[in-house]
C-alpha cells in the first residue's frame, strides 16, 4: 500500500527527516533515564500508595464484617438479657400480687377480728349500762312503790317497813 515509503533507503529517510544517529542516540538515553526516573520515582510509589489503599480497603472491609457479626451477637445477647428481665420482672410482678392478696387477706382478717372484738366490748358496754339501768329502775321502783304504799295506807313507814317493801318488789321483778 505505501510501496514508495518502503522502497526508500534509510540514507534518504536520515536526510529526509533530518536522524542524525548520535543525537537520536542521546534522545533515546535520555528518554530512557526520563522513563527510569519517572518509574523509580512516580509510578512505583503511586503503585505501592494504590496497593497500600488496597490493603486498607480490604482490612476495613473485614473489620465491618468482623463488626456486623459482633452487632449480630450483641442484638442476640440483648434480647436474651430483655427476655430474661421480662420473665424476671412477670414473676416479680405475680409475686408482688401474691404478697398483695396475703396482705390484703390478712387485713380483712384482722378487720374482722378487731370489729368482732369492738362488737363484743359494745355488746358487753351495752349489758353493763342496762344492768345498771336495771338496778337504777329497780331502786327507783322501789321507791316509788314504798311512796305509794306510804300514800294508799296513810301511814309514814319505817326504814324497816321500807326495805321489807322493797324486796318483795324487787323479788316480784
Amino acid at each position: 500500500m505505501y510501496p514508495p515509503i518502503l522502497a526508500l533507503d534509510i540514507q534518504s529517510l536520515v536526510s529526509k527527516f533530518g536522524l542524525h544517529t548520535d543525537v537520536f542516540i542521546a534522545h533515546l538515553i535520555a528518554f530512557s533515564i526520563v522513563v527510569a526516573v519517572v518509574v523509580k520515582f512516580g509510578i512505583k510509589p503511586i503503585q505501592e500508595q494504590l496497593e497500600e489503599r488496597r490493603q486498607r480497603i480490604i482490612d476495613g472491609e473485614e473489620m465491618r464484617a468482623e463488626s456486623e457479626k459482633m452487632l449480630t451477637d450483641v442484638k442476640l445477647t440483648s434480647d436474651v438479657i430483655i427476655k430474661d428481665a421480662q420473665e424476671l420482672g412477670q414473676s416479680e410482678l405475680t409475686n408482688a400480687k401474691k404478697i398483695a392478696q396475703n396482705h390484703q387477706e390478712e387485713s380483712a382478717a384482722k378487720a374482722i377480728t378487731e370489729a368482732q372484738d369492738i362488737l363484743s366490748k359494745a355488746r358487753k358496754q351495752a349489758e353493763l349500762e342496762a344492768a345498771q339501768q336495771k338496778a337504777a329502775l329497780r331502786g327507783d321502783f322501789a321507791r316509788l312503790v314504798a311512796e305509794a304504799t306510804a300514800q294508799v295506807t296513810g301511814k309514814i313507814l319505817s326504814e324497816e317497813d321500807k326495805r321489807e317493801i322493797n324486796a318483795s318488789a324487787i323479788a316480784q321483778l
